[in-house]
């Protein structure tokens, strides 16, 4: 989560794809949902591939929906919420912009 809120996407999914590999199937969707999220702002900030990384959070919050309130420590609930009202402005301003993006990703909590 520390990696996630530091802005280092790229380096939060690896993590939580190795954990992905070595989770309990029952485990394995939530942390689907998280690698999903950390892709989708990877592409979106590192790669401006806005189209991919609206794909990948309308994934990921359908994925993570089914574990509101919260798990493992994340309050999936605002997760979704701040998530979703992200996804909305991405789709209306399309195009990246990096210090725009920085100020309007969400935190994990």
């Amino acid at each position: 989560m520390r990696l996630f809120n530091r802005g280092r996407f790229l380096s939060a999914q690896e993590v939580w794809e190795e954990a992905w590999r070595a989770a309990p199937a029952e485990e394995r969707a939530f942390l689907e949902g998280l690698v999903q999220l950390a892709a989708a702002l990877h592409l979106r900030t590192r790669r401006g591939a806005t189209r991919g990384a609206v794909h990948l959070l309308a994934q990921a919050l359908v994925t993570l929906e089914d574990y509101r309130p919260a798990a493992h420590g994340i309050d999936v609930e605002a997760l979704v919420a701040e998530f979703s009202a992200y996804l909305d402005w991405i789709k209306a301003v399309d195009r990246p912009h990096r210090l725009l993006d920085r100020l309007r990703i969400p935190r994990l909590r």
